[in-house]
């Protein structure tokens, strides 16, 4: 995910979500690694790599139903062929209280890692969730829209200008001398329409205490 300035309520969420959770909690990093963001978290990829506890696939996550406290999923769902599929086992491997925090591309360009299949409005985004089940406490924008226009620009450099080693001059130019730009963010992101141009979104959410009973 973009290291642009990030939304106060996005860190926020993430530290509810995640960081207050008690010792003995289960938190899992759906699409972990190579970066542990925290200790707490268990990471889980489809490949071995440096930080991943668990291999394994977002569609069928090796985890007993409402077994884990808390999913942490960010710069995933955009890489899922199917995101409705994973974020419904995000769902029924939560405990009943359970929180998840997400966050997800909206104007990025394409970037395949394998591959690259959608991004997200933040009206998809909670409704991506809200179909599964999840009671969404707050959402938003996560890193804002200065940012989105100094990495959409810095992308159409390194794709567009001819040759390779004046493409990656300009690219990383660009980012080095957009970086001020960026900061706007501070401000551009207390707009409550900030989401409309935001790099990314950020939901986060919990799986209802009665969800248990009502399966």
């Amino acid at each position: 995910m973009p290291a642009g300035f990030r939304h106060p309520a996005a860190h926020a969420a993430f530290e509810e979500a995640i960081l207050r959770q008690p010792a003995q909690a289960v938190c899992l990093s759906v699409g972990g690694g190579p970066t542990l963001i925290h200790p707490c978290l268990i990471n889980l990829n489809i490949a071995p790599m440096p930080n991943v506890r668990v291999v394994g696939t977002a569609y069928l996550l090796p985890f007993a139903d409402s077994s884990v406290d808390a999913v942490y999923c960010e710069a995933v769902l955009e890489h899922l062929e199917d995101p409705r599929c994973a974020v419904s086992e995000i769902f029924r491997v939560l405990k009943p209280g359970g929180q998840v925090f997400a966050a997800t591309p909206f104007l990025q360009p394409f970037h395949g890692y394998p591959n690259h299949y959608q991004n997200f409005t933040l009206n998809g985004h909670r409704r991506l969730f809200e179909s599964a089940g999840f009671v969404v406490i707050s959402s938003g924008a996560c890193n804002g829209p200065a940012f989105a226009l100094v990495d959409l620009l810095s992308n159409f450099i390194r794709e567009y200008v001819p040759t390779k080693p004046l493409s990656r001059l300009g690219y990383y130019a660009l980012r080095i001398l957009g970086s001020p730009f960026a900061l706007l963010d501070r401000f551009l992101l207390r707009s409550p329409t900030a989401h409309q141009l935001a790099s990314s979104t950020f939901v986060h959410c919990r799986k209802s205490t009665t969800a248990a009973a009502a399966a």
